[in-house]
């Protein structure tokens, strides 16, 4: 998680460990809707590319 950008770091703990949805995470970051979703969805694949990059 560390090595994730700040605005990635942010969707994940939202959305993940504190449990909101998107339109609430749009909401809170004053970002849309859409843009939550897709940054949630390149955060995901960045995790990925970090963990297999160990």
């Amino acid at each position: 998680m560390e090595k994730l950008p700040l605005g990635y770091k942010q969707i994940i703990n939202l959305y993940l460990l504190e449990g909101y949805d998107h339109n609430e995470i749009s909401d809170v970051l004053g970002i849309t809707t859409s843009t939550s979703k897709s940054q949630y969805h390149r955060a995901k694949k960045k995790l990925v590319e970090i963990i297999n990059g160990l």
